[in-house]
């Protein structure tokens, strides 16, 4: 009873320790923009799921393909979110990203455990869609605790082939 009680904290709290996002634009769209335009039926009732996800008449819709399509011209298109007070989805645009993570969580495992490389593929999926990665390590910080950090930025056309 007392691992439980001083270890589960431990494991509660968020894992993200920084991210930083150089800004170039935030579009937003209301849920009934979206709920039109990804599903075939009127949806009168649409409902938030999660942070990342809504629900138009019974049918999922994730915010991340929509935004994905809306901004397919834009080349720093980052990634979508759901914003419940203004009942908009938020499709974000920047051109740097800075992101740290610590491995604390059991769920953690898989991602603390592959390359840095590889885990920050894993989170420029959620993170910087179509930014590259520049930099990934593990390090440790001044508790001991493993950190992920990843920075993802635009690099020019030359630096990429």
């Amino acid at each position: 009873m007392i691992f439980a009680f001083f270890f589960v904290p431990l494991f509660a709290f968020s894992s993200i320790v920084q991210d930083d996002v150089s800004t170039t634009d935030k579009t937003r769209f209301a849920f009934t923009t979206v709920c039109q335009k990804m599903v075939s039926h009127e949806s009168p009732l649409i409902d938030v799921v999660s942070g990342t996800e809504l629900e138009c008449m019974g049918k999922k819709v994730d915010v991340g393909a929509f935004c994905d399509k809306e901004m397919a011209a834009d080349p720093y298109y980052l990634r979508a979110y759901v914003d419940r007070a203004t009942k908009e989805v938020v499709c974000h645009s920047g051109k740097k990203v800075l992101f740290k993570y610590q491995c604390v969580k059991l769920t953690d495992r898989k991602l603390c455990k592959s390359t840095a490389k590889a885990s920050c593929e894993e989170m420029k999926l959620n993170l910087a869609k179509r930014l590259d990665i520049v930099h990934s390590s593990f390090t440790k910080n001044e508790k001991g605790i493993k950190e992920l950090n990843c920075y993802f930025e635009s690099l020019p056309l030359k630096d990429k082939l």
